[in-house]
């Protein structure tokens, strides 16, 4: 096949960037534009997890993917946005640049066009028929008999559907609670910034589908309130409840979330994450990755 040329790539990179679900959407844009160039210079054996983390997302040298996983989880938003692309506005682009899961290099394919079919020719027009003489209709024996079989399957297919078990099959996942997570910043909203993030995290957790995690609105009615945590989880139907606190560190916002494995009381799961205090989103993703691997994980070795 021959290969793509750099203009037209780079012409569909600029398409990508200037869509609708790519104009606001800085980070994975950032990090498109970084994994093509890369691919396009010949320099993917620099496309490691670690240099995307410095380079990209503007990690210090204390960063540690095994920790934070901004990478991981902004890649897999990558890929879901360049599916929707080519599922919806970039469904006619001759070329196709995909993320494969596995690296950070980038792909780039030619899409197939279908091409347009050539008119054919007029067919020369066909000399009248006389007319016949109109015949009686034919009524089949097989009619009436034909009509009572169907009515006898129609029968049949009410019956089963009605006699189905319409019981809903019981949902096996790990059940989890986000509890309002505690601001402890100076000078801004704490209670607005506390139910920012933790709704975020709520809803990363519930688009993951990983486990199956309590509504943001019912794990609020708890928020500032001292009950034991078995009672909160019982409440909530929850195995595991989230918690953590979120304080001002320099010039960026330092969250400590833990989880509580309900039976036992005990804190199962901590880790810390650092982030600008405007990026709720990228935070929340990023808690929400860790604690649904943290949570299959104990699952796991439970068993």
């Amino acid at each position: 096949m021959t290969p793509i040329p750099e203009p037209d790539i780079r012409a569909e990179l600029d398409r990508i960037l200037a869509s609708k679900g790519f104009a606001t959407a800085g980070r994975i844009s950032k990090l498109l534009r970084y994994v093509v160039d890369k691919t396009l210079m010949g320099e993917t054996d620099q496309l490691k997890e670690y240099a995307v983390g410095i380079e990209v997302f503007e990690r210090d040298d204390k960063y540690d993917p095994r920790l934070d996983s901004i990478v991981r989880v902004e890649a897999g938003r990558l890929r879901t946005k360049l599916e929707e692309y080519y599922n919806g506005e970039g469904a006619g682009s001759p070329i196709r640049i995909n993320l494969p899961r596995g690296g950070y290099s980038a792909q780039f394919d030619r899409q197939e066009t279908h091409a347009l079919q050539a008119p054919q020719a007029p067919q020369a027009p066909q000399a009248p028929q006389a007319p016949q003489a109109p015949q009686a209709p034919i009524r089949s024996r097989a009619t009436v008999p034909l009509a009572a079989v169907l009515l006898i399957v129609i029968g049949a297919m009410v019956f089963w559907l009605g006699s189905r078990d319409r019981s809903a099959r019981p949902d096996l996942r790990p059940t989890a609670a986000v509890l309002p997570f505690e601001a402890n910043m100076i000078g801004g909203d704490n209670s607005n910034y506390s139910a920012l993030i933790t709704e975020a995290v709520t809803s990363e957790l519930a688009r993951l589908g990983t486990i199956s995690v309590a509504s943001y609105t019912s794990a609020m009615q708890f928020e500032g309130q001292r009950r034991p945590m078995s009672e909160i989880a019982a409440a909530l139907k929850s195995a595991y409840v989230v918690e953590a606190s979120v304080d001002d560190e320099a010039s960026e916002i330092l969250v400590v979330a833990r989880i509580v494995d309900a039976g036992t009381d005990r804190k199962m799961w901590v880790s810390d994450y650092r982030g600008a205090r405007d990026d709720v989103r990228g935070i929340g993703a990023r808690i929400a990755f860790d604690v649904s691997a943290a949570i299959l994980e104990r699952e796991r070795t439970a068993r």
